[in-house]
This record gives C-alpha cells, sequence and structure tokens, in this order.
C-alpha cells in the first residue's frame, strides 16, 4: 500500500491534518464520509512547574470510518508534524516547541467519525516532556480517555442539554482548566458539576461563551462537525 506524508509548519492558531490519504489508498479502509458528524478528541496536559519547553507526541486511530487526527496546539510555540496513512490506522506526529516554557493544556487530538463506535486508538500514542537543555521531564504531562465532543453531561447525545451547561458555565468568564477541573453550574437551583476540559468546546484551552456559540451552532444543525 502507498502511503503518502505530509509536514506542515503551522502557527499557533492553526490546526494540523496529520495525514490524508490519495484516493488510491482508500481501497483498504474507507476513511470518514463527507457526513461524518462525531469529533473524538484527546487532550494532554503539562505541569507548569516542571519547565518543559518541548513535547513529543505520537497519535495513530483507526482508519475505517473516521479521519485522520487534526493535532491542535494549545499554547505558544513551534509546531512540526507529520503523518502517514497506512492500511489500518492513520499516524501522526511530531514536536511542539513553547515559546518559553509549556503549562496547562498543551495540544490536542481531534477525530472526525461516522459514529461513535468507529473510533479506536492504535498502540503508539504517547506524549514525552523535555526540559531546556534537552533531558526527559517524567511525570509532568496528564491526559484523559478520548472523550465525544460536545457530550458534557455524558448520556452519549449532544443536545440542547449540554448547551445550556457549556452556555451557564461561559458567561463566569473564561477559564483554563486542568485534567481534573470541575465546573459547577447551577440549573433551575440544582448545582452539578462537570469535567472542565469537555467544556472547551472550540478546543482553544479556555471555557467561553465562544464554546457555547460553537455547540448551539452544532445542535441547530448550522454546523456539521466542529472544525477542530
Amino acid at each position: 500500500m502507498k502511503k503518502t506524508f505530509k509536514k506542515i509548519a503551522a502557527t499557533l492558531s492553526a490546526a494540523v491534518m496529520c495525514a490524508i490519504p490519495m484516493a488510491s489508498a482508500l481501497s483498504a479502509n474507507a476513511t470518514a464520509s463527507s457526513n461524518a458528524r462525531y469529533t473524538m478528541r484527546k487532550v494532554y496536559w503539562v505541569d507548569s512547574t516542571a519547565y518543559v519547553k518541548k513535547i513529543n507526541v505520537g497519535f495513530t486511530n483507526k482508519r475505517a470510518g473516521c479521519s485522520p487526527a487534526t493535532i491542535t496546539p494549545l499554547v505558544k510555540g513551534t509546531p512540526s508534524f507529520g503523518g502517514s496513512a497506512g492500511d489500518v490506522y492513520y499516524n501522526c506526529g511530531g514536536t511542539l516547541t513553547a515559546n518559553n516554557y509549556f503549562g496547562g493544556p498543551a495540544i490536542s487530538f481531534s477525530v472526525i467519525c461516522d459514529s461513535v463506535s468507529d473510533y479506536g486508538q492504535g498502540s503508539n500514542v504517547y506524549c514525552n516532556a523535555f526540559k531546556a537543555n534537552g533531558t526527559q521531564s517524567y511525570n509532568s504531562v496528564r491526559t484523559v480517555n478520548a472523550f465525544l465532543v460536545g457530550d458534557v453531561n455524558d448520556d452519549g447525545i449532544i443536545n440542547d442539554k449540554d448547551h445550556v451547561i457549556v452556555d451557564a458555565a461561559g458567561r463566569a468568564g473564561a477559564n483554563t482548566y486542568s485534567a481534573t477541573d470541575r465546573i459547577y453550574v447551577n440549573l433551575n437551583g440544582t448545582t452539578k458539576s462537570y469535567l472542565a476540559y469537555k467544556l472547551d468546546i472550540n478546543d482553544d484551552g479556555r471555557i467561553t461563551l465562544d464554546d457555547a456559540d460553537m455547540l448551539n451552532s452544532y445542535v441547530s444543525n448550522q454546523l456539521q462537525k466542529f472544525p477542530r
């Protein structure tokens, strides 16, 4: 099977799609259809006290029914990413070097699928951190299992119930978050907590009303899929 490679240097605001196979490479396992709607996302955080200067990342996901991963830097830095399309998996990875040092949400991988059940990670998924002198920084990176973007209340459905939660949180102001932070939202006199990272719909490392606006567009079918 012929492999294709794409390497991109991107600015902070840009998201990079890791692997785009040629049409001839689709015969083994078809990629996501043009109507694919479900975004699965994996996020990595870096301990701000560890003085991490660079991270080295790798990600693989099944091709059948899904797109190549899009890598989004969530901190200021210089990314260098590349990828390939194999028979069964998309592969991507590279490095992200901080302008200063990393802290908080650092990088995410987003995959668009025809259905949630189509999503599957490969074995080559990692994020390693390094200090300015090149030595590896251990125990300074945290991550979460891949999650369905927009399903804030974990009921398996993306609907207005999720939008109401994100809207209420966004009105509290811009919030950065860690892998374990929870946001407390009072709705109709009842306060519940939600994992903060699931409220960052637009994947910019903060929770604001922009997230609520994007989720509302998705729920009302004005937006077919989340752009990252």
